[in-house]
């Protein structure tokens, strides 16, 4: 059926896509786990309302933490609180006192002025809360950006 060179071409073909396919997975791990070797704490967010871009986390800079509001809606910031063991202090939302501060639809925030402990943390980190959508119809809602990790 198969012409031989087929059969050779198709067979030399299978055997070698296979070891290129278990050499480029065996690359990949190694660059995730080398990358991921250095330490570091990283925030992450449980709400699709505030999502996390970026965060900093050492004992030396504190933490700052920059979000995007992807509610769909203006948010009113009311406050922010930090939580759990390893980051502390009041928190500040683009550089002033959070006290009712308007973000805009699609746009990014920096939650600083937090400070940082060397160490090992998890489950610490900033509870935002705000409302959605301006007037009588606004919505309370919260937000727990959650950071874990080691802090240098």
């Amino acid at each position: 059926m198969f012409d031989n060179k087929a059969q050779s071409a198709l067979e030399y073909l299978m055997t070698y896509g296979w070891a290129l396919i278990v050499i480029a997975i065996v690359i990949g791990v190694l660059i995730f786990v080398t990358s991921g070797a250095t330490g570091g704490a990283v925030c992450q967010s449980a709400s699709q309302g505030i999502v996390v871009k970026n965060s900093t986390i050492s004992s030396a800079q504190g933490v700052g933490v920059q979000l995007q509001n992807a509610t769909g809606s203006d948010i009113n910031v009311t406050g922010a609180s930090a939580f759990g063991t390893g980051i502390s202090g009041p928190a500040v939302l683009n550089g002033a006192a959070i006290t009712g501060i308007t973000v805009t639809k699609n746009t990014t925030f920096s939650i600083t002025g937090l400070t940082a402990a060397a160490g090992n943390i998890q489950s610490a980190g900033v509870d935002i809360n705000y409302s959605v959508g301006t007037g009588p119809s606004a919505l309370p809602a919260s937000a727990r950006i959650t950071c874990s990790g080691t802090i240098a």
